[in-house]
């Protein structure tokens, strides 16, 4: 009876889950923030001009607390750029903001960013860092003229990681704590309190060229922003199977 009990409240911890293995060539369920396109089966983001910025393929309608994110890997293309979080990027919690298309960084712009990349001193390793508003640029009426977005690097693991080869990313948010996994190797563990609650995505940019596949995101007390889009699911249902 006791370990009835404890499958049952292990059961109902994650009681949402979406997965896409991009076989289906479409992005159904996820909005697109520049060049991203599914090819063999991959979802593949880049290559963008150096200077453009981050190119982000954002989950929609979830919006939670508590996350377990797993995708897989695997870099094409990594041009050193002196900002942080430069590389293939797991993001995490942003403020769960309704869908902005007129300024859609803003979505992205406040949250963690788990990345597999380089350090600004050219090391590649797994690194987490947080992404904020840095300072807002306003008209005389009021009017936001610009936003400018900033960042703060809290942890990094060196990891000499190899170009076109697939690796395993996990991401595990519970609360305030934060744990990073590579190939089911613990990489980052640490605690955070910035962001509560928020949205899920996938990014990169700055001239790279990143393929991701076999996603899955489990979560927790899910709060279903745009239910029409139906992404809430019960375990074992793909995305093919909500359609």
């Amino acid at each position: 009876m006791v370990i009835l009990m404890l499958a049952l409240l292990v059961s109902s911890t994650w009681a949402e889950v979406f997965r896409d293995d991009f076989n289906d060539g479409d992005l159904e369920g996820w909005v697109v923030k520049g060049e991203a396109s599914t090819e063999n089966g991959e979802l593949i983001i880049g290559f963008p001009p150096p200077d453009a910025g981050d190119i982000v393929v954002g989950l929609l309608g979830v919006a939670s607390k508590d996350y377990e994110v797993t995708v897989s890997v695997k870099i094409n293309q990594l041009m050193f750029q002196p900002v942080i979080a430069n590389g293939a990027n797991i993001g995490l919690r942003a403020h769960p903001r309704n869908e902005n298309e007129k300024r859609p960084p803003l979505q992205y712009g406040l949250s963690y960013n788990f990345l597999l990349g380089r350090h600004t001193n050219r090391r590649r390793g797994i690194g987490a860092a947080i992404w904020h508003v840095d300072k807002i640029v306003r008209l005389p009426d009021g009017r936001i003229d610009g936003v400018h977005i900033g960042n703060k690097l809290l942890e990094f693991s060196p990891f000499a990681f190899e170009m076109d080869k697939w690796y395993r990313l996990k991401v595990i948010a519970r609360g305030n704590r934060f744990q990073v996994f590579v190939d089911k190797k613990k990489m980052l563990d640490f605690l955070d309190n910035t962001y509560t609650e928020g949205r899920i995505y996938l990014s990169s940019g700055h001239g790279n060229r990143v393929h991701f596949d076999d996603f899955e995101v489990r979560w927790g007390d899910a709060l279903v922003v745009q239910p029409q889009r139906k992404l809430t699911t019960t375990w074992g249902q793909i995305k093919s199977g909500f359609r």
